[in-house]
């Protein structure tokens, strides 16, 4: 028996100068509730420069989720709100309104390497 798949979604996101502190804020209040119900775990989060906020230049923020096997991924990504109706159009919205205060944003998806490290 193989050990399940064990997924991590890395979130890097690029805040404009000054907007570190409304992306964090918003990231928290609306998408991950959203993320934790699809059954995604916070593993961690992340900021560059580390520890301070400097308003002249961009921050990066990184969010470390995982779910668990083949499913927990296909459960995130193809996700329903409780009433059964698509949630992709209401993830888009939220991404959508991140783009005023940010340059960029990634999303990886990671697994170990076959044959280990």
């Amino acid at each position: 028996m193989t050990d399940p798949l064990h997924v991590l979604i890395l979130d890097e996101i690029e805040a404009k100068p000054g907007m570190a502190a409304a992306v964090r804020e918003a990231y928290r209040d609306h998408y991950a509730p959203g993320a934790k119900a699809r059954g995604m775990k916070l593993e961690h989060a992340w900021q560059h420069p580390p520890a301070i906020e400097i308003a002249e230049i961009p921050a990066t923020l990184f969010w470390l989720w995982s779910v668990e096997g083949e499913h927990g991924w296909w459960k995130q990504r193809l996700s329903h709100k409780a009433d059964g109706s698509d949630e992709r159009e209401d993830k888009l919205a939220f991404w959508q309104s991140l783009a005023p205060l940010t340059i960029s944003r990634k999303r990886r998806m990671l697994t170990d390497q076959p044959g280990g490290a």
